[in-house]
């Protein structure tokens, strides 16, 4: 990752050899204490078009990303889930081998759920809608090992209050049964949005789960592109982080005011890996670098759409910022 490098040079001639020691010791404490551990998180999509090859792909995904999301698991309307990574047409069946072979580099691994075009919750959904999804979750980890579940759920319909409910009892029944669990979410910058201090359709929508589970939560990764040209800049990104980790109240429609606020640990910020990886908002990786750079200890990584993308762009992104 991006990591802050120090030369350090001993000078050791009439040195004894507590004296080396001494200052190894030294070095090292003061590596360890100024190098800042840097996460670049990318999805990686099967089915998508940017991915013509999936089983070359998975193989050789760029050493840089620390995480992988395989995307995506749909759901059906009782919360069973659905295999939508698996593509027959390009001979693709995702396999624990698989799995097992990009962690065995040093990565982890999580099944993401939803995506763009992906599945509603709806707010009438039934009881056992979030036991049928947190059971789907697990059984997917078990059979494939993943690490964790990334929440990349796009629409909700109905109260926003009650559907993200839905998710909150998803969220309790994985941490129970997997304690340490990673599990991520890669909310639309809209819908974790300090600028605006309410919820409603299209605004602040992830609020709803973030203000009940954030503790459960280790990364959240929102999506700095396809918004409006104002907020797609880099002065843009680092006022919005400072914004969510000082914290601001959200008013409910029930009147109820919830308090946010996202630490530091916690924060990626995701950017298209390349200009044809989002319709709008895509960020020279340089800049990016800059940005990272800039915000220092504010900032825990880079999450990106997506890895297909990367890989057809010559992995510009992976490399300049991992």
């Amino acid at each position: 990752g991006i990591n802050a490098e120090y030369g350090v040079f001993i000078h050791i001639k009439k040195m004894g050899v507590t004296s080396i020691f001494s200052s190894f010791l030294l070095a090292l404490i003061f590596l360890v204490s100024t190098t800042q551990s840097f996460v670049l998180s990318g999805y990686l999509c099967p089915t998508c078009p940017d991915t013509p090859d999936p089983n070359s792909l998975i193989q050789n995904i760029h050493p840089n990303y620390n995480i992988v999301y395989i995307a995506f698991a749909g759901w059906q309307t009782d919360g069973t889930l659905i295999n939508q990574f698996d593509d027959p047409s390009k001979s693709f069946t995702l396999t624990r081998n698989m799995i097992s072979n990009i962690q065995s580099k040093g990565k982890k691994v999580s099944i993401s759920l939803g995506g763009g075009a992906g599945g509603i919750i709806m707010d009438n959904a039934p009881p056992s809608f979030s036991t049928n999804m947190a059971n789907g979750i697990l059984s997917y980890m078990n059979t494939y090992g993943f690490d964790g579940v990334d929440f990349d759920i796009e629409h909700r319909s109905g109260d926003m209050i009650k559907c993200g409910d839905i998710i909150n009892a998803v969220i309790a029944q994985l941490t129970a049964a997997k304690p340490g669990i990673l599990i991520s979410m890669a909310p639309q910058m809209t819908n974790l949005y300090p600028d605006l201090g309410i919820v409603s359709a299209g605004w602040n929508e992830w609020i709803p789960v973030i203000a009940k589970s954030l503790g459960a939560f280790t990364y959240i990764q929102p999506q700095m592109y396809n918004t409006w040209s104002a907020v797609e800049t880099i002065a843009y990104a680092k006022q919005y982080t400072s914004q969510i980790e000082a914290g601001w109240n959200v008013t409910y429609p029930s009147g109820q005011v919830v308090y946010v606020q996202i630490p530091p640990s916690k924060l990626l910020l995701g950017y298209p890996s390349s200009p044809s990886a989002a319709g709008s908002g895509y960020i020279d990786p340089s800049q990016i670098v800059g940005m990272v750079n800039d915000l220092g200890s504010a900032l825990s990584g880079i999450m990106t759409w997506s890895i297909g993308w990367d890989q057809q762009s010559g992995w510009k992104f992976a490399s300049v910022i991992g």
